[in-house]
């Protein structure tokens, strides 16, 4: 009877990884510059998604990533992190502060201050359609994407002769939304919505962009709102999008250890494989589809990668493998520089291994952090080794909150504040976050400080 064999298990992160076999691993990586969007981080010199249209369906739109799904592929990368999605919570939490209030704005001495208050009309028809909902969900999508989308409703009443004023906002989720492509080449004239992996599902719909000179001119209209980036004209680039290879690296190393403590730490090779071989294997796969009139995605090569290095593991290990070899070719890259594949033993200094990989997370940790934009101490990460103190915390949200959140505040609140100035034009009042004026403990009535209130 022919003893059942078990399956290599594959853990990987991007260009780096772990092949688990039933009683040994070996790392791998893809070595030289990989410039193919599979690899889930899209190199910011090839920026080039937003140069031509992409058709689906009976729409052209402007895609947002070399995929179309450059949203989905960012939350996967993110979701598999164990530091990123904290600090965003954290960053909601200090933008948020003690939630959304009105406010009207004057200049006192020279400076510009904030009165808030109480308005029960203006109230009533906020609280019509969840409005503390709607900006939790554009924060969310502010903080991943730096923008968001808003759908616009007037009011029934103006189609038959009332005045008309805008009902109601709702937030439309960003990996649902993509603007049309614009035939001037400047502005786009509707936004797309829709499922993008199964797009005749339910079917994409068409909605107008909204237009301030004109607000009702349309009964249901799409606003956009974000952040510009560099050089972008349309979507735009998160700020942290340099950090996804940190971010990638940061979330390997869990699954590096877990696979080696699994294993007793039998670890043997590393395999290394150049980046040309996957980018002619891409080519091959390009080729391939366009012979059957398919349509290529780059699960397929994801798909390839994993199959191609399990099947390298099965050969690697094992009795029943004695006498199988592996050959490649070493060939010279435009820079005349060898470049093949490589398997080397590895010597198992297993804690000179493990130190290094720990160092790395340390540094991964603290450029997910700066990546993100959030400081240290305000994320409650360690940096060398200890704490930031109270009075760091305290001085390092004051900072934040006199930098960092009055253009996140504009943008997320903006589609508001516009319905605001539409129904009600002489009332200035807009919508922002309220926060509280933090003290030092010092600077509090010793009965109120917190370690007495505990």
């Amino acid at each position: 009877m022919t003893k059942k064999k078990n399956p290599a298990k594959l853990h990987r992160s991007g260009n780096w990884g772990v092949i688990e076999m039933a009683d040994v691993c070996y790392t791998f990586e893809i070595a030289g510059q990989f410039n193919i969007a599979s690899n889930g981080v899209l190199p910011l010199n090839q920026g080039t998604w937003q140069s031509q249209p992409l058709k689906i369906g009976n729409f052209k739109i402007i895609p947002n990533g070399f995929t179309n799904q450059l949203p989905i592929e960012i939350r996967d990368i993110l979701e598999d992190n164990n530091l990123a999605e904290g600090v965003f919570k954290r960053q909601r939490g200090l933008l948020w502060g003690q939630g959304p209030a009105l406010y009207t704005e004057q200049w006192v001495a020279n400076q510009k201050v904030r009165t808030w208050l109480d308005d029960a009309e203006v109230q009533s028809w906020l609280d019509g359609f969840d409005y503390q909902e709607m900006l939790r969900r554009a924060i969310v999508d502010y903080n991943h994407m730096e923008g968001h989308f808003t759908k616009i409703f007037l009011n029934r009443g103006s189609m038959i002769g009332q005045r008309p004023v805008i009902a109601r906002l709702e937030n439309v989720g960003y990996h649902r939304s993509r603007l049309e492509w614009p035939e001037d080449g400047l502005n786009s004239r509707n936004i797309i919505t829709g499922d993008w992996f199964n797009p005749n599902l339910l079917g994409l719909k068409s909605y107008p962009i909204f237009n301030s000179l004109r607000p009702f001119s349309q009964s249901m209209s799409m606003m956009f709102c974000n952040m510009a980036s560099f050089a972008r004209d349309f979507y735009g680039l998160p700020a942290y999008y340099g950090a996804l290879n940190w971010i990638k690296r940061g979330s390997a190393i869990p699954k590096i250890l877990d696979s080696l403590t699994k294993n007793t730490l039998n670890i043997k090779y590393h395999i290394q494989s150049p980046a040309s071989y996957w980018e002619a294997k891409k080519e091959y796969l390009l080729q391939s589809c366009s012979t059957k009139n398919i349509l290529y995605k780059d699960k397929m090569l994801e798909d390839l990668k994993d199959e191609t290095f399990k099947q390298l593991g099965e050969v690697l290990s094992g009795e029943q493998n004695v006498g199988k070899f592996f050959t490649s070719e070493t060939i010279l890259n435009d820079k005349d520089i060898p470049e093949g594949w490589k398997i080397e033993a590895i010597d198992m200094k297993v804690k000179d291994f493990i130190d290094s990989q720990l160092n790395i997370a340390k540094q991964a940790d603290s450029a997910i952090v700066g990546g993100l934009g959030l400081h240290p101490s305000l994320a409650n990460v360690m940096v060398e080794g200890k704490l930031a103190s109270g009075s760091e915390m305290i001085y390092s949200l004051k900072l934040h909150l006199a930098t960092e959140t009055e253009i996140p505040e504009s943008i997320i609140c903006k589609p508001i504040n516009m319905a605001l100035a539409v129904n009600w034009p002489g009332k200035k009042v807009k919508l922002g976050f309220y926060h509280s004026v933090v003290k030092t403990e010092d600077n509090v009535p010793p009965p109120t400080r917190i370690k007495n209130a505990i």
